[in-house]
């Protein structure tokens, strides 16, 4: 057997961690470190390189730094010049470099878009200024203001380039940097002071005072700040003392030019620090840079061969994991689909050596997988030990079923004998109804006890007899079913079956029967019909009107009918399913449930049989039968027989309707002519035995020969006298055919006129099986031979009374108009009845407000059953309410145990399907 798991969408898988393969989840697992490893080296790779674009960006950028700040201390000083009067043409040729260097910053690829136009613009400013200087004709009043706005515009394009960087020691510069430019704009506002002095020597030239006094406190700044600056610084500090001595020793008109000679030294002083300064930032950047590319080249190196070692490992423990697994699987799927059935088949023949000898999984670990291995190993010994146990146990319960069977059949054999010796004895037709009964009840008991040898996996011992008719044998299935009346037969094709065969076949067919009987409603038919098969076979169809069965459940029946008849725990319950499943099996027969009706409430199912031809027998090969022996016929009357030459007829079976009355006793049996191998069938309504009075003969079955025969001439009885009426027997059930077994050709068929409208059939009596019929004295006692006269020939004879009632009242109808008045029967209770039936007709005297007829209590009750003086005080009654509540709890009671009645049958009828 094997097991599958629940199909799951693709999408359920991708999202089923556990049902992800073996190897999908190793190369999960070994994945998922080696990717973060992947994601943060290539993050730490990725900042390493961003750093190392951005310092060099910063470097292209930082290498025009420089530049912008001489050439704001240029245009300070030009500026300043300019407005003392102290500028010469000379000092043009420096400037004019300045702006060279400036424009070539600005040009700078590596520069941002809005910097580069920041410094394009100072540029334009500082070129139109130096336009107005050399001209010498265009006064400009607000210099100063212009000078300090594009010397901040410059100093913001330093801060913008430098301030991003992170880099401590490019942080000091930048820093020394700002504190440089400071101490130049302080540098610049003593010459604006120095202006403003000038124009009006009246006044004190405290604006150049401040202006020293701040320099000179950024230059002590400096100095604490920056070590490596203070010579530098202490020369721009002495310049500074000497200009405000001067400013305030001086008169304005002396200190001009000697003001000049001094900014111009403190200028050389900061220009070289300023210098320095943005070299120190521009070196330290570009180092930076150069750092920074190396160092993500030797992380992308680290992260690489980091990750290439731990895939390589992953891979290895990966192999290591799946390989042991992998030869598991193998192993344990070889134990399981080869190893286990070939030693259990071993076993089944009494091969012991294969509990123990068998090969273990080639996994030989010591760690888990090893010891999965040796585990499997174990339940491998235990599934070997429990099957050798459950193939010994099987063994001992088919034989004790076999043994329980075949008893139980014998004993239901012997059991048949004695009910036919009793049938052949009894006189009282009640009793021999009851026998009846009793012979179809242990006739099913028989094919309960062939089903329990089914069931053990045995074959029914079944003697080796003649081929027989495909009618015989639908009809010998009839007969093992409790309603056969419902049964109709349509006309059976030519061909016979094999003994065994036909044996199995009727089988088949009594459990089909029985479950459409069961299925369908009581009043309903179950209809047989036949065809021929394309491949020269019969499909025989058995059709029925029941409740249906669902398409799932039909489905799932057709698979276990096409299986063969697997024991499982179902088997139980649907015993004649699995019965018909290991016959249809055994003779390659095909068995299809399907429904009858597609549309109808009541959807039915339709049985389907097909018998493969090479089943059937030839009319060639099966044994010719000659004429019957003839037995002396003294002491026997005689009946007239009428030959129409055709088939027999079958009819429709009867309903259940009161019993008809016996006939009249008598010491003779009839005398019947031969052919005649049957008892004839009713119409519709006679469901009911005859009643006979003690004495009377009971006919038996006839013997039938399971040979094709030859038809006889059909047999009609003349009318016997009417028999005097007697009370009706008791409602009982129609009796039920006897089971029967193939026998030795006895009698040949016969033809039989039945009832106006009957359906057509080709009818071969079923065989016999009464043991006494093997008794040539029995047998003469009850059949005689009849001789074969030409069909329009008629012979009439005299009847005795006995036989002449019995014939009659069993194969007329008492429901037609005229046998009405044979069947009427009186009694002592006729005149209670009759005046109860006066009673009922008698008019309303008297009615309700509303309209309803009232009657008088005690005014119609039949004579004799309520005494006279109670009638005539004619009061009302006085009715107890306990009373009436327990009849209304009765009544309840009743009620509830009725529907729950029949629920269980219609439940009961559900589940024998």
């Amino acid at each position: 057997m094997k097991t599958q798991s629940p199909p799951v969408s693709r999408l359920g898988r991708l999202w089923n961690l556990e049902g992800w393969g073996l190897r999908w989840k190793v190369t999960a697992v070994v994945a998922l470190p080696i990717t973060v490893a992947m994601v943060l080296g290539g993050l730490q790779v990725k900042d390493e390189f961003s750093r190392a674009v951005r310092y060099s960006n910063t470097a292209d950028r930082v290498a025009g730094v420089p530049d912008i700040v001489t050439l704001s201390n240029e245009f300070g000083l030009l500026s300043a010049g300019y407005a003392a009067g102290t500028f010469k043409k000379s000092d043009l040729g420096d400037f004019n470099e300045s702006v060279v260097a400036a424009h070539a910053a600005a040009d700078n690829p590596a520069m941002p878009a809005d910097l580069a136009d920041l410094v394009r613009s100072s540029l334009v400013v500082v070129e139109s200024l130096v336009a107005d200087i050399e001209s010498g004709t265009v006064a400009r009043p607000n210099l100063p203001a212009e000078t300090a706005k594009v010397r901040d515009d410059l100093m913001r394009v330093v801060d913008e380039i430098v301030g991003p960087i992170d880099d401590p020691t490019v942080i000091v510069a930048f820093r020394h940097l700002h504190d440089l430019a400071g101490a130049q704009q302080a540098l610049t506002d003593q010459v604006a002071g120095m202006m403003t002095h000038l124009m009006d020597t009246s006044k004190p030239p405290s604006a150049m005072v401040a202006a020293g006094g701040a320099e000179l406190a950024l230059i002590d700044a400096m100095m604490r700040a920056y070590p490596d600056s203070v010579p530098v610084l202490e020369k721009a500090r002495d310049s500074g003392r000497a200009r405000l001595d001067l400013i305030i020793n001086s008169p304005a008109s002396q200190i001009q030019f000697q003001m000049r000679d001094l900014l111009y030294a403190s200028v050389d002083n900061y220009t070289g620090l300023v210098a320095k300064t943005s070299n120190t930032i521009a070196d330290t950047v570009a180092a930076r840079a150069d750092e920074t590319s190396a160092a993500a080249l030797r992380a992308a190196v680290v992260v690489l061969l980091t990750l290439l070692a731990t895939i390589v490992l992953g891979v290895l423990v990966a192999r290591s994991l799946i390989r042991p697994i992998r030869r598991l699987r193998r192993g344990t799927l070889e134990v399981a689909n080869v190893d286990l059935p070939e030693a259990i088949e071993r076993i089944k023949v009494g091969d012991g050596s294969a509990v123990t000898d068998f090969e273990p999984i080639p996994v030989h670990t010591t760690e888990e997988i090893g010891q999965l291995a040796r585990a499997v190993d174990d339940m491998h010994g235990q599934a070997l030990r429990l099957a050798g146990e459950q193939a010994h146990l099987r063994l001992q319960i088919g034989d004790m079923f076999e043994t329980l069977a075949r008893r139980s059949k014998s004993l239901v054999d012997q059991q048949l004998g004695l009910i036919e010796n009793l049938e052949f004895e009894e006189k009282d037709p009640k009793r021999l109804e009851s026998l009846f009964r009793l012979d179809h009840l242990a006739a099913r008991m028989r094919r309960n006890g062939d089903n329990l040898l089914i069931l053990s996996g045995n074959r029914v011992r079944r003697a080796q007899s003649a081929p027989v008719q495909i009618g015989d044998t639908v009809r010998a299935a009839m007969s093992e079913v409790e309603n056969y009346q419902r049964v109709q037969l349509g006309s059976t094709p030519n061909g016979a079956l094999s003994g065994a065969v036909a044996a199995d076949v009727a089988h088949l067919l009594a459990e089909l029967l029985d479950n459409a009987l069961r299925a369908s409603p009581p009043d309903s038919k179950v209809w047989i019909t036949f065809a021929r098969a394309v491949d020269g076979g019969v499909l025989l169809e058995i059709e029925d009107s029941g409740i249906g069965i669902p398409a799932e459940q039909l489905d799932e029946i057709n698979e276990r009918l096409a299986s063969g008849g697997a024991v499982g725990p179902e088997t139980a319950r649907h015993m004649g399913l699995f019965v018909v499943s290991r016959l249809a099996a055994r003779h390659r027969l095909t068995v299809r449930l399907r429904r009858t009706y597609e549309s109808a409430s009541d959807q039915g199912v339709t049985v389907s049989v097909h018998i493969p031809d090479t089943l059937l027998v030839s009319q060639l090969e099966m044994p010719q039968t000659g004429p019957v022996p003839r037995v002396g016929t003294a002491g026997l009357p005689q009946v007239t027989i009428v030959h129409s030459g055709e088939m027999p007829q079958l009819v429709a079976e009867p309903a259940r309707q009161e019993p008809v009355p016996a006939a009249n006793p008598a010491s003779a049996l009839p005398r019947r002519t031969p052919g005649a191998t049957e008892l004839p069938r009713r119409t519709p309504g006679a469901t009911e035995l005859p009643r006979r009075t003690p004495g009377a003969a009971v006919p038996a079955p006839l013997p039938v020969d399971p040979a094709p025969v030859h038809h006889a001439p059909e047999e009609q009885y003349s009318p016997p006298p009417t028999p005097p009426p007697t009370p009706p027997p008791a409602q009982a059930p129609a009796p039920l055919p006897p089971v029967s077994e193939p026998a030795a050709p006895a009698f040949g068929s016969t033809d039989s006129t039945e009832s106006p409208g009957a359906q057509s059939v080709d009818i071969t009596p079923p065989a016999r099986r009464h043991r006494y019929l093997s008794n040539a004295a029995k047998t003469a006692s009850f059949f005689q031979p009849r001789p074969n006269v030409a069909p329009s020939q008629d012979v009439t004879t005299t009847g005795t009374p006995i036989f002449s009632g019995m014939v009659t009242d069993w194969l007329t109808d008492p429901t037609e108009s005229e046998n009405l008045g044979k069947f009427e029967w009186t009694s002592a209770a006729d005149q209670g009845w009759t005046a109860a039936h006066r009673a009922s007709e008698a008019p309303v005297e008297a009615r309700t407000e509303s309209g309803l007829p009232q009657r008088k209590p005690g005014h119609r009750l039949v004579p004799g059953g309520v005494d006279a003086g109670d009638r005539g005080a004619n009061r009302s009654r006085l009715r107890d309410p306990e009373a009436v509540r327990e009849n209304l709890s009765r009544h309840q009671k009743g009620t509830r145990e009725g529907r729950a009645v029949s629920s269980a049958d219609r439940a009961s009828i559900g589940g024998d399907r």
